[in-house]
């Protein structure tokens, strides 16, 4: 890729710094309690916010133990036991025993709990298709392909 790191190029700092400050904006928004409601509200779902907080986690992660997601999420394990009980009543998610220690429990996301997910996440596209409303279709393309490379850096630890 072009004007990576490395390659001596005077306007790299900038630029880094511009991509920081444009990712913490993107973050604020996706994770601002008035988005995630909207995203809510157009799923069609009726999850609290902490319900869908989890019921995300959960499904990055699992089979998870509620203490691992509550160390991820740096919460005390206890706020997770409610919302996870209400999943589990909904049918989003279940528990198994893990065969790594028979005493503790895992959780993953159940077929309706995947069902709710990609409804979720078919909102949160569409959240964000209306931010990108009058992008040049080839604007969106390079943003995808920029952030996506960006992600696979993130997931390989760079």
């Amino acid at each position: 890729m072009e004007g990576t790191a490395g390659n001596g190029d005077d306007r790299l700092p900038e630029a880094t710094e511009r991509v920081a400050a444009a990712l913490a904006t993107v973050g604020n928004w996706m994770f601002a309690p008035a988005t995630r409601r909207r995203i809510m509200a157009a799923s069609g779902l009726e999850l609290s916010l902490g319900d869908y907080t989890l019921l995300a986690q959960i499904s990055l992660h699992a089979p998870v133990r509620l203490s691992v997601l509550a160390e991820l999420m740096e919460v005390d394990k206890s706020t997770l036991s409610p919302p996870a009980k209400r999943l589990e009543a909904r049918g989003f998610i279940e528990r198994q025993l893990d065969p790594a220690d028979a005493r503790a429990q895992l959780v993953s996301v159940t077929r309706e709990g995947k069902r709710a997910i990609r409804e979720l996440w078919k909102a949160r596209t569409t959240a964000v298709a209306a931010l990108l409303e009058g992008w040049e279709p080839s604007d969106i393309e390079h943003l995808a392909d920029g952030l996506t490379a960006f992600a696979e850096a993130i997931k390989k630890g760079a």
